[in-house]
């Protein structure tokens, strides 16, 4: 970082792209926010890309965060061209940086979302989300520098939408910035803003479950009552909902495996499915198991007490040369060995 801190005419990039995590990330992270305190005006930008669910996608998306940079994942090979592409073409486009706003004096509290603001690039659109308290400026004031380092402010107009519901449009953004800001500090307070957050607006968190509920509505019961000897229609009662509770797996991004990244395994590898052999041998082994528990129960036991004699003869013939041939089989065995 130290290399690239002191450029005076040009706006360092340095891409991260990785598929595993490290040990010291809160480390990483603490190095680079004291590193980016010292108020150059021009710092380094952190453009990270995660691959597949063993590299922490927070820890990523909060170097990019602190240095004003963008962040990009895939969990599948088949969009991991497309994606880096894309972060590539943001970061040789970028045409505003260094964002900031004014004439927000007059809010009571504020808070914006990523903090500090991202560079401008023209390959996408700049996102940005927040809550304040207080009465808004009709026209907001930005100021930035362009690709020459020249300043240039604009002021951008407010325009207040009753139709659209940007809350619920804008919480995963929300979720996920405040998810990595939550693992970086260790903040137990944030994380239950995040579930609270998750909840309200629907979005999965890492610090939320998602439930299914299945409903059976139960049977319909025909009652009929009688009173003074007045027989009265009969009446449909319908029994209690029934409710099944299906508790799902964690469906967020999770914080990375560094175990699985130590072991060198590949993203994306499956456990060994058993093959056709070992299924068949399974099979076989457990449909004798159910045999032997059929014929050694007790009511096969009172079935064949409930045999007539002739039955009985037939079946003590068939297990007589069922032993014969068994026989027959170990001596044939045995004698082939001595011979040998």
């Amino acid at each position: 970082m130290e290399m690239f801190s002191y450029t005076q005419q040009h706006i360092p990039i340095i891409f991260l792209v990785t598929d595993g995590a490290v040990e010291d990330e809160r480390h990483i992270c603490n190095v680079l926010k004291s590193h980016l305190m010292q108020k150059q005006m021009i710092c380094p930008r952190l453009y990270t890309f995660g691959i597949g669910l063993f590299c922490n996608h927070y820890f990523l998306r909060m170097l990019a965060v602190m240095s004003r940079g963008h962040y990009n994942a895939a969990y599948d090979v088949d969009s991991i061209e497309v994606r880096v592409e894309q972060l590539f073409s943001r970061a040789s486009s970028v045409i505003l940086a260094n964002i900031a706003f004014e004439n927000l004096d007059g809010l009571e509290e504020f808070e914006v979302f990523p903090t500090p603001v991202p560079d401008l690039s023209s390959k996408g659109p700049l996102v940005l989300s927040g809550r304040y308290r207080g009465v808004f400026p009709d026209t907001l004031k930005a100021k930035g520098v362009l690709a020459d380092l020249s300043n240039f402010s604009l002021d951008l107009k407010a325009i207040q939408t009753k139709d659209i519901p940007l809350d619920k449009v804008l919480a995963r953004q929300q979720i996920e910035l405040l998810t990595a800001q939550a693992w970086l500090t260790d903040n137990k307070d944030l994380e239950q803003k995040i579930a609270q957050t998750s909840i309200q607006n629907g979005v999965i968190s890492e610090y939320t479950r998602m439930i299914l509920i299945e409903t059976d509505k139960g049977k319909v019961i025909t009652e009929s009552t009688s009173k003074r000897k007045v027989s009265t229609a009969p009446k449909k009662i319908e029994e209690a909902k029934l409710q099944k509770k299906t508790l799902l797996q964690n469906l967020g991004a999770g914080f990375g495996n560094y175990s699985a990244t130590i072991e060198n395994i590949s993203p994306g590898i499956t456990e060994k499915k058993p093959e056709t052999a070992e299924i068949l041998a399974k099979a076989a082994s457990n449909c004798c198991g159910k045999m032997c528990d059929i014929c050694c129960c007790m009511c096969c036991i009172r079935t064949c007490s409930k045999m007539n004699d002739q039955c009985a003869i037939v079946l003590t013939q068939f297990l007589g040369s069922l032993a014969c041939l068994g026989c027959f089989a170990c001596c044939e065995l045995c004698c082939s060995g001595n011979d040998g």
